[in-house]
């Protein structure tokens, strides 16, 4: 197997010249944290595209998931995503469950019919999650659905 050469990329200092350096005030942290745990706005509607985009990958996926990467990329993003999303707006549980899952993406080698269900149940799963409020942990359902994703992730062989 050959390797491949690395490419380095110089980092770029603009976003530093914008915001500065050095050492960001206490109170600007806590007034930042109680702004988003006060935050009144619904994740639902913010959700929505990256819901789209994953039920987007999905269907293409189920037509041809021979360009593995392609497929779990499109797959992936989106629901990277939700996980970074959803703990903003005290969705625990769902990004607690995408977190899970996008683990278990990286112990698939090359997607099958298994990986695109599974997949697809998350998408309904989350779509659940959103339309009964299932915000913080998502209470003794949200635990169920989470051990139960859980279980399948451990269950799942490869198709031969």
């Amino acid at each position: 197997m050959a390797k491949s050469k690395s490419k380095k990329i110089k980092a770029s200092k603009e976003l530093q010249f914008k915001v500065g350096t050095g050492k960001i005030d206490e109170k600007v942290i806590k007034d930042a944290q109680k702004a988003l745990e006060d935050s009144k706005v619904d994740f639902a509607p913010l959700a929505r595209p990256d819901l789209n985009k994953l039920q987007k990958a999905i269907d293409a996926a189920r037509e041809d998931f021979s360009d593995s990467d392609a497929v779990m990329d499109s797959i992936k993003t989106p629901i990277m995503n939700l996980k970074a999303n959803a703990g903003s707006f005290d969705y625990e549980f769902v990004s607690n469950l995408t977190g899970m899952i996008l683990m278990f993406f990286e112990s698939v080698d090359k997607p099958d019919k298994k990986v695109i269900q599974i997949a697809d149940v998350l998408h309904k799963t989350i779509l659940l999650a959103l339309a009964y409020n299932m915000s913080g942990d998502g209470g003794k359902n949200g635990k169920i659905l989470f051990e139960t994703f859980e279980q399948i992730c451990k269950k799942y062989k490869p198709s031969t």
